[in-house]
């Protein structure tokens, strides 16, 4: 792992258990096991590094969706994976996930502005996957012929749901409400 990759998962750990406040270039350094004066060398301040982290977590999501989409695949195993694949992503990158909780519920103040419009674009490019998903679903007679948009918004919000609920439940629980959820959901539009 390339210093820059280190000095970005340092401070993604400390950004998790700590904060934006939290956080301080010399703590990333201690923690990488370099000097201070050399994150510098990579990155021109403390928000340069904060950005770095949130937008990989955030492309770590959308990367885990997208790789389920395979016009392989039925439209049903397609949305069961990329529920899955979520899920997935979220326990194996448990910091990434933890980034993630403390973006939506307290942003540091200055990054505001920037992080709802990331998050506005990556939900608007998963809906797009969605979209086409389900449109191909009605083409192919898989799913009922609905609204294609609402049904990417309900797929979204139940995305969102597990994500909330993975805080409060354990890793089995969360796969047998997810096996719950998607039966539920594709009962309700397949045909």
């Amino acid at each position: 792992m390339s210093t820059r990759d280190q000095i970005i998962e340092a401070a993604a750990k400390l950004f998790a258990e700590h904060g934006y406040r939290g956080m301080t270039m010399k703590e990333i350094a201690s923690e990488v096991g370099i000097k201070a004066p050399s994150v510098y060398a990579f990155f021109k301040n403390k928000d340069e590094v904060f950005t770095s982290i949130y937008q990989e977590a955030l492309e770590g999501h959308l990367s885990a969706v997208e790789m389920q989409l395979q016009k392989s695949k039925t439209v049903k195993e397609q949305l069961y994976t990329i529920l899955k694949a979520a899920v997935n992503f979220q326990f194996q990158e448990e910091i990434k996930s933890k980034i993630l909780i403390r973006l939506i519920i307290s942003p540091p103040d200055f990054l505001k502005d920037d992080i709802a419009k990331r998050f506005e674009v990556l939900e608007k490019r998963e809906y797009d996957l969605l979209y086409q998903l389900f449109e191909y679903g009605m083409e192919n007679g898989e799913i009922k012929k609905v609204d294609s948009n609402e049904l990417s918004i309900a797929f979204q919000c139940l995305m969102d749901g597990i994500f909330w609920e993975m805080q409060r439940y354990n890793e089995q629980q969360i796969y047998e409400r997810l096996e719950i959820l998607f039966k539920q959901f594709w009962n309700g539009i397949s045909v």
